[in-house]
């Protein structure tokens, strides 16, 4: 992961959140894992969680391919995958840090 790849990520997400309603689950599935999440095997929905570098809390992502989201359902997903960009931003400017120490 580097910062050109969030940059990116981030991009599509403002994109995706001026209209939350049109975003389809494989969209969310596809950010998710290229932000580090793996499906986990809990609960009736798929949920995504991350384990490496640091765990997370799980990210529900429904999967009605025939429904759109409702809106704070699409909202809320990509949130979380903001939240997770901001993340990934300090794990990396952590890291370059300790190197340039």
């Amino acid at each position: 992961m580097n910062g050109k790849k969030l940059k990116k990520i981030r991009v599509q997400l403002m994109e995706m959140r001026r209209s939350p309603t049109s975003c389809k689950p494989r969209q969310f599935i596809s950010i998710a894992k290229q932000l580090g999440r793996v499906e986990d095997g809990r609960g009736k929905e798929p949920n995504y969680v991350r384990t490496h570098p640091w765990t997370s809390f799980p990210l529900s992502i429904p999967n009605h391919s025939s429904k759109d989201y409702k809106r704070a359902t699409a909202t809320n997903i990509i949130d979380t995958l903001l939240s997770d960009i901001d993340e990934w931003e300090l794990y990396l400017l952590e890291l370059s840090d300790e190197e340039q120490t």
